[in-house]
């Protein structure tokens, strides 16, 4: 494992998905870092009332913009134009409020999403103006990803609303939003609306409480094939009585589905003709033949606690979900399914079964692997890239900060904690780790963040050399946005103090000098409602 130096963070720190810059938001400043170097190449100042308000911190798809919101204002600039930023003051009526911020077709498009579903504004930041649609079906933060979607390629809208009692769906065009196509599906609630990866199909989910029922579409809206659930076993009866879908997953390529539902099964449909090519059933007894069943075991020391993994080779019963919980509120069915790049493997999860993950493969139809954590996991999570590799995160105080990389080549998964590379060992404040995406590095490579400290991983051998790491460039000296040269932090630390702290090299790094006001940039775009 190879780990880069620390960063200053705060609560607002990400990479962009290309894995090219690190935002942050430090001291009512937004810092953009490039990851090649880790160097800050700008400051932008933001106003002091603003930055201490945000709500919303995020990129855009194409990784050269970053939003930012407050309660009544969204900021937009460019991680790549230093004379770009646009403002929307007051983005809905006075009498709501938005409840969900998001970019839109491209980066030069904010979504809006007002209180109580009234509308959803869609404001073009190239051309100053904005489009109300009413009526969005989904518009609260944990649902309204789910209610519409864009195209892959085309880029055309489609959107889930409510008129009259009924659900809607609207197709859009591009940029103009002029609807070219709507119809009521033959649905009663409809929870979820999904375009294929290759924007050859759109999937709209009926709620799970309507039984199964998948309806499968067109590009242009038409029916294909309404899916009514999976073929029951020998013995499962009245299967049509039970709950419906709980969670879908696409293929990268688009040739399959993955459906979970309220039991242990997950369901595999061929996009050819949405017929079920596979299934797979989560056992709460899991044999070894054949399989890689792995379990974590935690060790106390002196120093904290020791992580490893155990190759389990008798029958294993992983721990279920506490059984005091009362019947109505039990939790069951597939918490989530995640394909890796390649389509072939996928790892499933059951609420039963909380500590879990299972990994498949598709190709061979038989389970591969099965990890149990000694903590309940909050997300199982494959490389967006590389084929093939895992990363699972855990909840609780004492997973805080620490990984687990699964790769079916290695002797055993590897364990990354990144608390031991802190200046001071702890985990300050919600910790973040997720994927960096680089074009560059052979190996997989982790982000890492919490309210202070931001680390980069290198998943590979500590010591490699032949090893193309992401931040190749961050030992060399650094230009700053004036092209003068920085000093390196190193020398900032007095040598009678013998050897520098982590923390002491993060206090020191040079300070970036700012444009100025942000009132003050030439080129910037400002609109209020």
């Amino acid at each position: 494992m190879q780990f880069s130096r620390p960063l200053k963070s705060s609560a607002h720190c990400l990479p962009s998905p290309d894995g090219a810059y690190i935002a942050t938001i430090i001291q009512a400043k937004l810092i953009i870092r490039t990851t090649r170097s880790l160097q800050a190449t700008r400051a932008i100042p933001l106003p002091a009332a603003f930055s201490t308000s945000i709500s919303n911190f995020l990129w855009s798809p194409s990784s050269q913009r970053i939003l930012l919101s407050s309660d009544n204002t969204i900021r937009v600039f460019s991680a790549v134009t230093p004379q770009y930023s646009a403002t929307i003051a007051s983005p809905t009526s006075e009498t709501t409020k938005a409840v969900y911020i998001s970019f839109g077709a491209s980066h030069d498009e904010v979504l809006v999403f007002s209180d109580f579903g009234l509308k959803l504004t869609i404001f073009n930041l190239t051309t100053s103006t904005s489009i109300d649609i009413p009526a969005p079906k989904l518009f609260l933060p944990g649902n309204a990803a789910k209610g519409y979607g864009y195209r892959p390629r085309t880029q055309q809208l489609a959107l889930l609303s409510r008129g009259s009692g009924k659900d809607v769906i609207s197709l859009h065009s591009k940029e103009t939003y002029k609807v070219f196509r709507s119809w009521n599906p033959d649905t009663i609630d409809a929870q979820v609306l999904s375009w294929s990866p290759d924007g050859k199909w759109l999937a709209v989910i009926e709620s799970a409480a309507q039984g199964h029922r998948i309806l499968f579409y067109t590009a242009d809206g038409h029916l294909f094939k309404a899916w009514t659930g999976p073929r029951p076993a020998a013995d499962e009866k009245d299967i049509d009585c039970g709950a419906g879908v709980k969670t879908i997953e696409w293929s990268v390529d688009g040739r399959q589905l993955a459906v979970g539902d309220y039991s242990q099964r997950v369901t595999i449909l061929s996009t050819a003709n949405f017929s079920e090519a596979m299934r797979l059933d989560h056992s709460t007894t899991i044999r070894p033949d054949g399989i890689h069943i792995w379990q974590e075991q935690l060790k106390a020391t002196q120093s904290g606690l020791e992580r490893s993994y155990n190759l389990q080779t008798q029958v294993t019963c992983p721990p279920t979900a506490a059984s005091s919980t009362p019947a109505p509120e039990t939790k069951s069915g597939i918490v989530s399914i995640a394909i890796d790049a390649s389509g072939t493997l996928i790892a499933s999860r059951c609420e039963n079964l909380p500590t879990t993950v299972f990994i498949w493969d598709s190709s061979s139809k038989i389970l591969k692997a099965v990890l149990i954590q000694h903590s309940p996991i909050a997300r199982a999570t494959w490389h967006p890239t590389i084929n093939e590799v895992l990363v699972i995160r855990c909840e609780g105080e004492e997973s805080k900060g620490v990984a687990y990389v699964w790769e079916p080549s290695w002797e055993e998964p590897k364990i990354v904690n990144f608390g031991s590379q802190l200046p001071e060992g702890k985990i300050m404040g919600k910790a973040v780790i997720r994927w960096l995406r680089t074009s560059d590095s052979g190996s997989p490579a982790l982000f890492f963040s919490d309210t202070h400290d931001c680390i980069l991983a290198s998943i590979s051998e500590a010591g490699a050399t032949d090893v193309d790491l992401p931040w190749k460039d961050a030992e060399e000296k650094a230009v700053d946005i004036y092209g003068q040269l920085e000093e390196s932090p190193l020398v900032l630390v007095p040598a009678e103090k013998g050897k520098a702290t982590a923390r002491q090299i993060m206090d020191n790094e040079p300070t970036i000098t700012t444009f100025g006001a942000l009132e003050d940039v030439d080129d910037t775009f400002h609109f209020k409602r």
